[in-house]
């Protein structure tokens, strides 16, 4: 039985000596996901991500005719899909859910500007409200949001910072892909997955001691800083596990875990798509909840 032991001070786990008797663990501490044309205007904490997910989501459009306006809410129907392989949902959405009690939506006056999906409420003395259909749609569905991973790519700068949003926007890799799924896939748009990723030390000994079961669930486990080694080879993960069109268009081959010659026993990676309400899939594999993505590093340690 393989049990993860958490004794070990910091010190010690960063030995290199130590190194081939511990796991490296990634997971996605922060997801955003956004249109293209959302990343200009990204929060502080959604602008943290260091690997950005290029998806294919179904469109998404707003019945116009569906709008009513009622005190507390605004109910309309959002329509998912095109064509023949449409469905539609009624969702009931307060504008201020909690930061002005009372405040009456029917002084709304509604647009929606489909070019960018974006919901315009004006008629407020503050002035106007511009809501992401996206965004509304994720939060407020009963439904979880097919997400096909078609590119995945590295916002980590050489020097270890993280690349801004209007640099991201002018890669020209990502700008060929956008260009491609309007001529390749008009049913579906383009949406970016944004994933800060943190990193841990597992070390892995065999036991059946149930007292360091108990003791693994109480304290924590080393911490690392992260930085491009360890970015690189969650990339590379991620990409050997999903294996995304476009990744094999750009990069012929894909970037082998071992060739990083990191010294440790293992790598997994998690994403935890469930909290965004995502269900993340490419033509190679669907990706089960909060499923590990583990790939062995023993053969380049011996």
């Amino acid at each position: 039985m393989t049990i993860k032991n958490n004794v070990l001070s910091k010190e010690a786990a960063m030995n290199t000596k130590y190194m081939p008797d511990y796991g490296l663990q990634t997971w996605a501490y922060h997801l955003t996901l956004c249109c293209p044309y959302d990343l200009g205007h990204l929060s502080p904490d959604d602008r943290r991500y260091n690997i950005y997910v290029a998806t294919l989501i179904p469109k998404l459009s707003i019945d116009e005719d569906s709008v009513q306006l009622f005190e507390d809410y605004i109910r309309f129907d959002v329509i998912v899909g095109t064509g023949e392989h449409t469905t539609r949902e009624t969702l009931d959405v307060s504008v201020f859910p909690s930061v002005i009690p009372g405040f009456d939506h029917r002084k709304f006056e509604f647009d929606y500007e489909q070019p960018r999906k974006a919901m315009v409420f004006t008629g407020w003395e503050k002035g106007v409200i511009e809501l992401s259909l996206l965004q509304v749609y994720r939060e407020h569905s009963k439904y979880y949001l097919d997400t096909e991973i078609v590119y995945i790519g590295q916002a980590f700068g050489e020097a270890g910072e993280r690349l801004p949003a209007e640099e991201l926007m002018s890669d020209p890799t990502l700008q060929k892909l956008e260009a491609d799924i309007l001529r390749e896939h008009p049913e579906k748009d383009l949406a970016l997955l944004l994933l800060e990723f943190k990193s841990q030390l597992l070390e892995e000994i065999d036991s059946e001691d149930e007292d360091l079961l108990e003791l693994q669930e109480i304290t924590e486990n080393p911490p690392l800083e992260l930085n491009n080694q360890i970015i690189d080879v969650t990339e590379a993960a991620l990409i050997n596990y999903f294996k995304p069109e476009y990744n094999e268009k750009f990069n012929i081959d894909f970037p082998s875990i071992e060739d990083y010659g990191l010294h440790y026993r293992s790598v997994n990676v998690q994403v935890h798509p469930d909290i965004m309400g995502l269900k993340l899939y490419s033509k190679e594999k669907t990706y089960l909840s909060n499923e590990r993505i583990v790939s062995s590093l023993s053969d380049s340690n011996t």
